[in-house]
């Protein structure tokens, strides 16, 4: 009877220890959100002055963590950031943009992590202006700082995106990313993704990227089908399988891997605090095709007001 009251007294406890810890980090969310809100609104003000605004603040920064396990893989592990500060006031289609070498790619698959310390990854800082050009397509330009150990590179940096065609089942979009370094470096990144709607809960996906850069001796593509299914509003889990290949001059295609992959997102408390898990499958060229497994668990978390 005595192991059963301390067994009950146990439980209760850290379930108060647990409630505790989430009110201290929900608390430090909530101040660090207003910060990045009165950021935004301080380089607004400071250029246009007594222009009061109704609008919503479109200003957020996401976090996450990263572990991964492969079969004949090293452990490896990662933390993406991406921050975002709109500035309405200025001009509605006005924001600064700070984030890490992993968001700023947009061939991530899951497949790898950077395990880089910190102070080793390359940040990019941009001030990006998207303009409205017509109803199917438009354009955004950019100009940044590329940061890696103290060295600084500044780029110019243009995306568009085309709707080729859209209605309520299809979607059909053609984007592209170009960047130019100072010191002479040079990346184009072509995407064409294709979207079936069937019901308000499952969708699928089919994305064809090609990228481009003149200090590599080669060019990567990467093709990936993946269906969606939501199961809730704060639950989703997703199918899929893709592959990655490498092309000289662009021809010569090389494959680089095959995967079957599964993800499951949950975003477990209010709607700001989320965890995924994505189990796959790995066919790599430098494991000679043969079959790998592999389990990636990440952890993040929303400051949006």
């Amino acid at each position: 009877m005595k192991v059963i009251k301390i067994f009950i007294i146990m439980v209760l406890f850290s379930k108060v220890y647990a409630q505790s810890n989430m009110e201290i980090l929900e608390e430090y969310r909530d101040q660090l959100c207003t910060m990045l809100v009165n950021a935004s609104n301080s380089i607004d003000d400071y250029f246009v002055e007594n222009n009061l605004t109704n609008l919503r603040s479109k200003t957020y920064a996401k976090f996450s963590s990263s572990i991964a396990m492969e079969s004949n893989q090293k452990f490896e592990q990662d933390m993406r950031l991406r921050l975002r500060l709109n500035l309405p006031k200025i001009q509605k289609n006005l924001r600064i943009i700070f984030e890490d070498e992993n968001n700023d790619n947009s061939l991530y698959d899951r497949t790898t992590l950077n395990n880089e310390n910190i102070k080793d990854k390359s940040y990019y800082l941009r001030l990006e202006y998207l303009k409205f050009v017509k109803k199917k397509f438009n354009l955004g330009l950019g100009l940044g700082l590329r940061v890696r150990q103290g060295n600084l590179v500044p780029y110019l940096n243009f995306r568009s995106r085309f709707d080729i065609f859209k209605d309520e089942s299809f979607k059909s979009v053609l984007r592209n990313r170009f960047r130019y370094y100072t010191d002479g470096e040079i990346e184009d990144i072509l995407e064409f993704n294709n979207l079936y709607i069937f019901d308000s809960s499952v969708y699928a996906i089919f994305r064809n990227q090609l990228s481009y850069s003149n200090q590599d001796s080669y060019e990567r593509a990467y093709h990936d089908f993946s269906l969606i299914k939501k199961l809730s509003d704060k639950k989703q889990l997703s199918v899929g399988m893709g592959v990655r290949s490498d092309l000289v001059n662009f021809k010569h295609y090389d494959v680089d891997y095959y995967h079957v992959h599964t993800l499951y997102h949950h975003l477990f408390y209010k709607n700001w605090l989320y965890y995924q898990v994505a189990p796959s499958t790995l066919w790599r060229e430098s494991n000679d095709f043969k079959l790998s497994y592999r389990l990636m668990l990440n952890f993040g978390i929303l400051f949006k007001k």
